[in-house]
């Protein structure tokens, strides 16, 4: 089965993943701007919008393709790209007052290793914000392709993030309408992915997926609907995880 080369292969920004980061961006809405980790930057979309809320971002990545792409599209000066492997962070303990880990730690056989280093470089009182895919029961083809290594429990996220030291809410998001969009459009799209042995970009089917993806009205309206989604965020059904994190030698999370 072909494996994504994130920082290669072209990635869709839809509406499922604004919905996603918007949730995040909202999760840090009391948190005052500071020195940032962005952990797994990819081609810089969250590291933008954090920037543009005055955070200083370090955006971290492994693939030096993914943080030319994501500087090229920023600009220069908008974050600070560094290209480093999260498990192993090149940075003094307490540097950084936030950071956010979004769509990550799936991808790591050493996710502890990686939550511990998350904790080690935040200060006293950080916040640690991201996601993680919700739910082993919801693995599918496109997880093996995405080089996913799990999906996750509420109760085994929560367990992890107070072994790296964090105190830490939790909370499913992307039910109903995500989980529907992922039925009845996402699915098919990722099957075509899986179907096809060379780049996304050269497929004729993908192209027009990805020519609806640039059409801003139709990514906000979709968005926009995925807003009713939030009356059911805990119910326990959605697609993803969303966690809010604080080092624990700070004030408790509320």
């Amino acid at each position: 089965m072909p494996k994504a080369q994130w920082g290669e292969d072209a990635e869709f920004f839809g509406p499922r993943h604004g919905a996603r980061e918007s949730r995040i961006l909202r999760l840090l809405a009391d948190t005052k701007p500071g020195l940032h980790l962005e952990c797994a930057a990819g081609l810089g979309s969250l590291s933008r919008a954090l920037a543009a809320r005055g955070f200083r971002v370090v955006a971290v990545d492994a693939s030096l393709k993914s943080l030319a792409v994501a500087r090229k599209l920023a600009g220069a000066g908008a974050f600070f790209p560094v290209v480093a492997d999260a498990c192993r962070l090149p940075f003094r303990p307490g540097t950084f007052s936030s950071a956010t880990s979004a769509e990550t730690l799936e991808h790591l056989p050493e996710d502890s290793q990686a939550l511990s280093e998350f904790a080690r470089v935040l200060q006293e009182g950080g916040v640690l914000a991201g996601s993680v895919p919700h739910d082993p029961k919801q693995w599918s083809a496109w997880d093996e392709w995405a080089g996913h290594v799990r999906r996750y429990r509420q109760e085994e996220l929560l367990e992890k993030l107070a072994q790296a030291g964090f105190r830490a809410r939790v909370t499913d998001w992307g039910f109903p309408l995500v989980r529907l969009y992922d039925a009845v459009f996402l699915r098919r799209v990722n099957r075509r992915r899986l179907e096809i042995s060379g780049p996304a970009a050269g497929d004729p089917k993908l192209r027009w997926v990805a020519r609806i993806g640039r059409w801003r009205w139709v990514v906000a309206a979709v968005r926009w609907l995925f807003a009713f989604d939030s009356l059911f965020e805990g119910s326990g059904r959605g697609v993803g995880l969303l966690f809010f994190a604080q080092k624990a030698a700070g004030p408790k999370v509320n």
